[in-house]
């Protein structure tokens, strides 16, 4: 029989996928039994649509398994050519923000060396939990690098939060002192050993389960909450990261912190919310990298490193780290002045290429 429907239109380069081939087939399917005045029941259209969904399906399992090697390669290739082309772009402002961070680090790591076996005898929980915050300041600085370099800028502002919320407990530990830097450490010891009540039956458990109980022994029930090595100091027994911050003279509320949070929740954002697309001419749904709005997130990431590493070195002050400290306020305050300018020259370059690739041959 004839199909009354016409031979199936070839989909064209560039034409949007309905992804509806199976769906119109088994319609005419189910459409030529009752032309046939067969009658099929509900079990049976159910039973053909579950087998024809499970035929196609390993189907195209094997298609895309077989395909995969060539396409990733290809899709490397674009994203390597990416990188390429946004070191280009932001080079100078790369390369400053990790000088800023190989600075940091080996200031922070000689200082470790030096002040640690001190720190011990002298029982400095201030320093212990200093190192600490400093190291995990480091790592997240590192996760910054790779964001920015990978072309991901609201990402890299998304961990600058975090970077943020690092520098907050520094500052105020810093400002309350020993006790409060016992707290934040024995805190860890409860915290970890709850999440391991599900399964003790590990080697360092004995111990980690002796540490806790001493902690809540010594602090009280407070110690078993999230953020509870702050309550007494807060007087509540659920402190909030904001109330931490008030407590030090920083904010939650508005500015840039406020941005960075709403990336991470799902609200609805316009695509020009965006870093990414600070610079696109036209609506973009963005699931890739890009090349714009790096301008804060780099900014605010060598301010931040700095700031971890001033915490650090305030502890022990004297001349030679002072002038440390001078040197990396110098470095962090050159980035947003380097970094605008090489956004606003490179963007201007672009478009006057653009402009002109537009312009019709004389």
């Amino acid at each position: 029989m004839k199909d009354k429907h016409g031979p199936k239109r070839q989909r064209v380069d560039g034409e949007a996928w309905a992804m509806n081939e199976l769906q119109m087939a088994f319609e005419e399917i189910v459409q030529q039994a009752h032309n046939d005045g067969k009658r099929l029941s509900e079990k049976q259209i159910e039973r053909v649509a579950s087998g024809t969904v499970q035929s196609a399906g390993r189907v195209y399992y094997r298609s895309l398994m077989e395909r995969a090697p060539p396409m990733l390669v290809e899709h490397r290739k674009q994203q390597v050519g990416f990188e390429r082309r946004n070191l280009r772009r932001w080079r100078k402002a790369f390369d400053l923000l990790e000088t800023i961070w190989v600075c940091c680090e080996e200031i922070g790591r000689e200082f470790n060396n030096y002040y640690r076996p001190i720190a011990v005898h002298e029982d400095d929980y201030v320093f212990e939990a200093m190192t600490y915050l400093h190291a995990k300041a480091l790592l997240v600085g590192s996760e910054i690098i790779c964001l920015l370099k990978g072309g991901f800028a609201d990402g890299a502002l998304t961990r600058w939060r975090t970077l943020y919320e690092n520098n907050v407990v520094a500052a105020l530990i810093r400002q309350e002192g020993q006790e409060l830097a016992l707290r934040y450490l024995a805190h860890s010891r409860v915290q970890a050993w709850q999440r391991m009540a599900a399964d003790p039956n590990t080697d360092d458990a004995a111990q980690l389960q002796a540490q806790a109980e001493h902690a809540v022994a010594m602090f009280g029930d407070d110690m078993k909450r999230r953020r509870g090595w702050a309550s007494q100091l807060l007087g509540k027994k659920a402190p909030t990261f904001s109330d931490i911050a008030a407590k030090c003279n920083r904010y939650t509320k508005g500015g840039v912190y406020e941005y960075a949070s709403d990336h991470i929740h799902v609200d609805h954002r316009m695509f020009d919310d965006l870093l990414a697309t600070c610079e696109a001419q036209e609506n973009v749904l963005l699931v890739g990298p890009s090349n714009s709005g790096m301008v804060g997130p780099l900014t605010l990431a060598a301010t931040s490193l700095v700031e971890s590493t001033l915490f650090l070195m305030l502890h022990k002050p004297n001349l030679d780290r002072l002038a440390m400290l001078n040197s990396l306020l110098r470095m962090s305050k050159r980035m947003h002045k380097l970094a605008t300018g090489l956004e606003k020259r490179t963007l201007e370059a672009a478009r006057k290429r653009m402009s002109g690739a537009s312009l019709p041959a004389g």
